[in-house]
């Protein structure tokens, strides 16, 4: 990724219980935003994360990216982004897996066939509509 001030990357996750973060992975190889991207659908997927109300990238201690489906009715995954390199990067990767650093898709397909990309003014945000009522958490 791109000029970042550090190269310690780590996800981390807010808890729907009692709103505190929790670190779920600390990243030493491969690309950062390629290993949130699988994370993030398998999050909206409802596939890991089920406690969990939010999930971020982290360099350092500055935040690179935040994660979150919200709504009742109609649910938004919403993906903020710090600057708009981290929004291209996200845009221009494939996802990665633990230990398998390879850019692939692993649950893009799945994704798409739940949630529908949504355009946004903002140039550092993605939002993806559920229109699968299934996908309901």
């Amino acid at each position: 990724m791109g000029a970042y001030w550090s190269s310690d990357f780590y996800i981390y996750s807010r808890q729907k219980e009692d709103d505190k973060y929790q670190l779920k992975v600390e990243l030493k190889e491969g690309n950062p935003m390629s290993r949130f991207k699988h994370e993030v659908f398998s999050y909206a997927l409802n596939k890991n994360y089920k406690d969990d109300k939010s999930l971020y990238l982290y360099c350092g201690y500055s935040r690179v990216a935040k994660a979150i489906v919200a709504g009742d009715d109609v649910q938004y995954l919403v993906v903020t982004f710090c600057s708009e390199e981290a929004a291209n990067e996200w845009d221009k990767c494939q996802e990665q897996m633990d230990k398998v650093y390879v850019d692939v898709i692993w649950l893009e397909r799945p994704f798409l066939n739940s949630w529908v990309y949504h355009v946004e003014e903002n140039f550092l945000v993605r939002k993806y509509q559920n229109y699968k009522m299934d996908m309901k958490k």
